[in-house]
């Protein structure tokens, strides 16, 4: 059976047994920071295991994973995958194990046909009840059904004694193979029937649930009749595209290519649900799979920068079961291609300094010492983690200078650099931590919505929520959340911040200083200033009617330039947050570079002739289905019901929205880009303003204008004076000093280097001068180096008004030791979205990214006082 054909089979198969087919949830979790990445199909259905929502109680899905656990284990092994699909079935407070057990035998066995003595199944040392299920219900030999302690066969694994507290239960497992005991696992079945204490003791649950999961790649090797998940026809696909990539004649590399073939999947499906390369977070997992796919690619044989190419046929292989694939193929394509360049460069700039770093390490400990070789160890381990090199070129890099990097202390490192990152990651204190503000509404129904129609209603008090707990009234000075049966107030969703407005009757009125949605639900935060309300009181609502109109304007004015950005730069172009709020719109989205001012010219025309246009907007609910069919976008992060709002501005924009727009463009009145900048890899920001805030812009520049015309313009207009500086300016930049302001300057600048603070013997000047340039600053470094004696380093930042220019600068004792300004201003470059380089002894860089002046700095400094405490203090 092929992989496709048992997804669908599956899925099938349990829609019959009156499950809800769900769609996979995205890899990158929605609301739930407990989260790093979704590792299995029961998390998006946390609110039904809680019995929070219940809507649903029986579902079913494919749900794509990433996990990182094993990530060593890639490619080595028959089955650990960082990126995989699981199949699964749910039950909340419905069915239990009598038919969870009865139907996963009835598909493995009847569906997918696999022999019953070529079975056998696991079950809960202490679970009985399941033992007599397997054995009286399905007759199973007894002799097939083997028993299995806590670690293996409880969830979370020996969770009795080891915790977390929350729901847990035993687990019962099929296996394929002929030997009890020995064999694959190819279906896990979980019966969540406890709830732990903090005693150890287990209490029943008053609701019982079912959470199973089939490994999709795993069985599929099983049906195919092959050794390896990386055998089954998916991967065979992909395997050959990556045999095109390496020349005949050379070795066969099976781990190499697997791991490669694996991370490349990971990659591919985690930057399509937006998960991009970065040094923290997801962003740093994502960074390392393409780092290290690379580097097994380009051991197996392929050329190097040759990983990018296997994204095509990884979106040609999942695009039709995965829509989000092909939709964002010139992004996912352009990111890992940036990525794996930038890791090219690193492997081409660092690994030749790491020689350096050993021998220094070395010799800040001489004799071989423990301290020596976890000196060097920590090397090797800075290497690996900050700059992505891997472990085998670092091995490779000790074994050449005949160097033994201890693996155990190597480890260490990588064992706290583990735990760091999981405490920052895991489910803090349960599994199923409940959410207060799911606790809050719990037992209510759905808020209606009338805020579409109109900005005033009458509600009723259903709920007051106070210092986070339900009270009975609130009185005034006291602040709360109310929660009614109605509401006109629009609840933050969607990046649209939420209404402000009143609560009141005659003798009662609370500011609404924010609203928040939670799962259809609206919770009005608010401080009573006058009166006092109850549950059960009904209430007038009112939105502060200026600031919706505002945010109407800049949320539509957020569809017109998105349909934009599409147009002009090209479909690739998707959203990646958005902010909607009254005095101003942010807008992220997909990119590969900056643009320039003609480009942000052209986008801020095209919106703003739409504007002009008065183009009447179309507000429709459709089914999901019909909506996509129609070409309407998706916006990204954003969690689609069955039914979901269309909103249509003419021919040029269709959307999924659920948010407030106007009845027509006109109302907009102008539209006006105020900044374009970079947030992370291939992820770029806009920043406009639209109707008051555009006229109140338009307002701040002509007085500014003015004020300068008045001070600056003469007899000739300020415009043509500014041109006639700016070649007088120009001039005087590539114009090298007077020797007669040299000299008087040079005692200045002599007197500020000798009060620079010293680090490991070498002077460091680290100076900020606005307005300058590199060559004024390269004439004082030539000076300086003439004249000084000490050894020295300078680090100067020259910010303006449209870029800044970084200097870096050493003394040639500093530099014959090993230190290259070159590379520190390519550093320092990036952090500006520029670019720069030069010779050890200077180096001149810098970028458009004026906002990230000071976190390049501080990254330089530190960049330079890393280095030359790794030189070690040889002067005094």
């Amino acid at each position: 059976m092929k992989t496709d054909d048992l997804r669908k089979c599956y899925l099938d198969f349990f829609k019959t047994k009156d499950h809800k087919v769900f769609s996979s949830d995205s890899l990158v979790p929605a609301n739930d920071p407990s989260l790093l990445f979704t590792g299995a199909g029961m998390n998006q259905f946390k609110a039904y295991f809680l019995g929070q929502k219940k809507d649903v109680k029986r579902a079913t899905s494919c749900q794509k994973c990433l996990r990182t656990g094993d990530l060593e284990r890639v490619g080595k092994t028959a089955y650990h995958h960082t990126f995989f699909e699981m199949l699964g079935n749910f039950s909340f407070g419905d069915y239990f194990k009598e038919d969870a057990v009865a139907w996963g035998w009835e598909f493995v066995t009847k569906v997918l046909a696999l022999p019953k003595n070529k079975l056998w199944v696991s079950v809960f040392e202490k679970d009985d009840e399941a033992f007599e299920l397997w054995k009286r219900k399905i007759g199973v030999p007894e002799a097939r059904i083997v028993r299995m302690d806590a670690v293996d066969n409880f969830w979370p694994s020996n969770a009795q004694l080891d915790g977390p507290n929350g729901p847990c239960g035993p687990c019962s497992e099929i296996y394929v193979g002929e030997i009890p005991g020995k064999g694959v696992e190819i279906w896990n079945l979980v019966f969540t029937q406890f709830d732990r204490q903090s005693d150890g003791s287990l209490k029943d649950l008053p609701q019982r649930n079912i959470d199973t999961g089939m490994g999709l790649e795993r069985a599929a090797s099983v049906l195919q009749g092959v050794e390896s998940n990386f055998d089954i026809d998916t991967f065979a696909r992909l395997r050959e595209e990556l045999r095109r990539l390496i020349p005949s004649g050379r070795e066969f590399l099976a781990a190499r290519e697997n791991a490669a073939m694996d991370h490349v999947r990971a990659a591919t499906f985690a930057i399509a649900d937006g998960a991009f390369p970065s040094n923290e977070g997801r962003g740093y997992v994502i960074r390392k799979l393409i780092r290290l796919g690379a580097d097994h690619l380009d051991k197996a044989g392929a050329p190097q920068g040759s990983f990018h190419r296997l994204v095509p046929a990884v979106i040609g292989i999942m695009g039709s079961v995965y829509p989000e694939l092909p939709a964002r193929a010139k992004t996912i394509l352009g990111i890992v291609d940036n990525e794996e360049k930038a890791y090219l460069e690193i492997l081409k700039t660092r690994v030749p300094k790491l020689d350096a770093d050993i021998a220094s390490a070395l010799d800040r400990f001489k004799g071989g010492s423990q301290d020596s070789a976890k000196a060097a160890a920590a090397v090797a381990f800075k290497y690996f983690d900050t700059f992505g090199v891997p472990q085998d070129v670092i091995e490779e890099r000790f074994a050449a200078q005949n160097i033994r990097l201890d693996r155990a202390l190597f480890e260490g490192f990588l064992d706290e650099q583990r735990r760091r990152s999981k405490e920052n990651t895991k489910i803090t204190g349960e599994i199923f931590s409940k959410d207060d503000s799911l606790n809050w509404i719990e037992g209510l129904p759905e808020t209606l919505f009338e805020g579409y129609e109109r900005t005033k209603t009458k509600g009723k008090i259903l709920r007051i929520i106070k210092d986070g707990q339900r009270v009975d009234s609130i009185a005034e000075g006291e602040e709360g959340l109310f929660i009614l049966d109605r509401s006109v107030f629009y609840g933050e969703s969607g990046g649209q911040l939420g209404d402000k407005g009143l609560l009141e009757t005659g003798s009662f009125s609370a500011q609404v200083g924010d609203a928040q949605s939670v799962e259809k639900h609206t919770l009005h935060k608010a401080r009573v200033v006058k009166g006092k309300a109850k549950e059960g009181d009904e209430l007038t609502l009112c939105v502060d009617d200026q600031r919706r109109a505002d945010i109407m304007k800049n949320h539509t004015a957020t569809h017109l330039l998105h349909s934009a950005l599409r147009k002009i730069l090209g479909e690739h172009v998707k959203q990646s947050g958005s902010l909607v709020a009254a005095d101003y719109l942010r807008f992220d989205f997909t990119h590969f570079k900056a643009l320039d001012p003609g480009t942000l010219s052209k986008v801020e025309t095209l919106v703003n002739a739409e504007i002009a246009k008065n183009t009447s907007l179309s507000k429709r609910e459709l089914s999901k289905e019909e909506a996509l069919k129609e070409g309407a976008i998706a916006f990204f992060g954003e969690k689609y019901g069955d039914k979901v709002r269309v909103v249509s501005i003419g021919d040029f924009s269709k959307e999924l929205c659920g948010g407030t727009h106007l009845d027509a463009t006109g109302s907009i009145g102008s539209f006006k880009i105020v900044s374009e900048s970079s947030i992370q890899a291939g992820v770029r920001r806009i920043e406009a303003v639209t109707g008051r805030g555009a006229e109140a812009l338009a307002r701040q520049g002509q007085a500014e204008w003015t004020a300068l015309e008045r001070e600056f313009s003469g007899s000739e207009p300020l415009g043509e004076r500014i041109e006639g500086l700016r070649d007088k300016v120009d001039n005087i930049r590539t114009a090298r000093l007077p020797q007669a302001v040299l000299r008087r300057m040079r005692p200045i600048y002599a007197e500020a280097l000798g009060k620079a603070p010293v680090v490991a013997g070498v002077r460091v000047w680290v100076r900020e001068e606005p307005g300058a340039n590199a060559d004024l600053f390269q004439q004082v470094f030539l000076s300086l180096k003439a004249e000084t004696k000490e050894p020295f380093v300078v680090f100067w930042a020259c910010p303006a008004t449209d870029k800044v220019t970084f200097v870096v600068g050493c003394s040639d004792e500093v530099a014959k030791k090993g230190f290259h300004s070159g590379a520190v201003i390519k550093d320092v470059s990036a952090v500006v979205d520029g670019k720069g380089g030069g010779r050890p002894e200077f180096a001149v860089g810098g970028g458009k990214s004026v906002d990230k002046t000071k976190a390049a700095f501080e990254a330089g400094s530190g960049r330079i006082e890393t280095i030359l405490k790794g030189f070690g203090n040889t002067h005094s």
